[in-house]
């Protein structure tokens, strides 16, 4: 029947309990809106790299990153399958995942200067040789991000409203359920001739002239 197959299709939608994995992403990328941004302004320190003149761009810049990472979050966050559960789907894992990681990257990448010394933590770590690599990966991390961003939080928009149109369809289906119920049983209603000692039988009034 109607409701019965829109019972079904609800439970499938929910689901069983989803992977730790996924639940631990959830809460690991509305960490990520306050983290990141301070991992790349003073994450480079924890590997000796110097921490001066970049500092206070990146101050300016930092919030601006907090509110891309925020927007591309929220509107995950903005699905019901994804808040009720607490947990994000595996799509949204391959999507975010590779994005939030070279965000995380840039972290290593930075160049700054302080001190008479330039360099950043991988320079710290592997020599100055290593200098022009972090410089071009943080260019080109920088644009990942940014363009990164808008197409997320484009994909992420269109899967909210698919899956609110799905969610409304659901509804109506549950509401029209009753009257599909009562318009089968009207159509596979049958009739049957009584039978019995009186069937067939006309009983006439005095003065009927068709009697």
């Amino acid at each position: 029947m109607a409701s019965t197959a829109s019972s079904r299709s609800r439970a499938t939608s929910s689901g069983a309990p989803r992977h730790w994995a996924l639940r631990a992403f959830f809460w690991a990328m509305i960490g990520a809106i306050v983290v990141l941004p301070v991992w790349i302004m003073f994450g480079r320190a924890l590997a000796g790299a110097p921490l001066g003149d970049a500092l206070l761009l990146q101050a300016f810049l930092g919030p601006g990153l907090a509110i891309l990472i925020g927007a591309v979050v929220g509107m995950t966050l903005a699905r019901k399958e994804v808040r009720r559960a607490r947990a994000v789907r595996p799509r949204d894992v391959r999507l975010l995942g590779p994005w939030l990681l070279v965000i995380a990257l840039l972290g290593f990448t930075v160049v700054d200067t302080a001190g008479g010394r330039t360099g950043s933590a991988l320079t710290a770590w592997f020599g100055d040789g290593w200098l022009t690599a972090s410089q071009s990966f943080t260019a080109i991390g920088i644009m990942a991000t940014i363009i990164g961003g808008v197409v997320l939080f484009w994909l992420q928009l269109v899967e909210l409203g698919r899956e609110t149109r799905a969610r409304v369809e659901r509804a109506v289906t549950d509401l029209q359920a009753p009257l599909l119920e009562q318009q089968a049983r009207r159509v596979d209603a049958t009739f049957e001739r009584v039978e019995g000692p009186q069937s067939g039988r006309v009983i006439g009034l005095e003065g009927d002239e068709r009697r």
